[in-house]
């Protein structure tokens, strides 16, 4: 495929989910271990890249400061893992031990007792710690992505 034609495939995209789904199919064309060259292959993931951290942006229901988004964006693709917003703070659980280090390099810290990562500025901790129910009570939540289970092959 040409660079127009993949970027046609993407044309008229609102949300990150449906682009998400669009490069999944391509990826699924394009990777040089299915028949698609290694060329096709950089390009797809080259003008992904540049969509998701230049073009799109979420729904405009939720307002996400343009860090968040960029923080999201970055583990969107990720597999086996629950991304929420909560407040002002991106919270992540599901399968992370494999990426505890990429989340570690984009500044997300593991809440020990809550079992998951958060990114997000803390102003001082509470003397009373409040459970993820309690937090999401007061702040509001939106999941943005949820676990995906992996099929296995029979």
């Amino acid at each position: 495929m040409t660079r127009e034609q993949i970027i046609n495939e993407f044309k008229g995209v609102e949300g990150i989910n449906e682009a998400k789904k669009i490069y999944k199919t391509l990826a699924k064309k394009l990777h040089p271990d299915i028949g698609g060259s290694e060329e096709e292959f950089k390009l797809l993931n080259a003008i992904y890249t540049d969509l998701i951290e230049h073009k799109i942006y979420f729904s405009n229901d939720i307002k996400i400061d343009i860090e968040l988004e960029k923080i999201i964006s970055l583990i969107l693709h990720f597999e086996n893992i629950t991304i929420e917003l909560v407040g002002s703070w991106v919270w992540v659980s599901g399968d992370t031990r494999e990426i505890k280090d990429k989340l570690k390099e984009l500044g997300f810290k593991w809440a020990s007792k809550k079992k998951m990562w958060f990114y997000g500025e803390m102003k001082g901790r509470n003397p009373q710690e409040k459970s993820m129910e309690e937090i999401k009570s007061k702040y509001g939540s939106e999941t943005l992505k949820t676990k995906e289970k992996k099929e296995i092959a029979s």
